[in-house]
């Protein structure tokens, strides 16, 4: 298990799959998560929820499209 308190971490495609998995893990660590998703809101706060429950000290929910260039420009804003 990796330390990662103290750090911030994107993960893209979090709502599913390898995107969720990777989240839970780095909460697990320690880390504060956002989680971008690019439709499914129900999926996206499943994954919030159990990021939370693997104890993310924070953790946020980011709608946008990442082969959108301004629309990641105004997400990380």
């Amino acid at each position: 298990m990796h330390d990662f308190k103290g750090k911030v971490a994107l993960v893209t495609g979090a709502s599913r799959g390898i995107g969720r998995a990777i989240a839970v893990a780095l909460a697990r660590g320690g880390a504060s998560v956002a989680l971008n998703y690019a439709g499914n809101q129900a999926a996206a706060q499943q994954a919030l929820e159990l990021v939370e429950a693997a104890g993310a000290p924070k953790a946020r929910l980011y709608r946008f499209d990442v082969a959108d260039p301004a629309a990641c420009g105004k997400a990380l804003d």
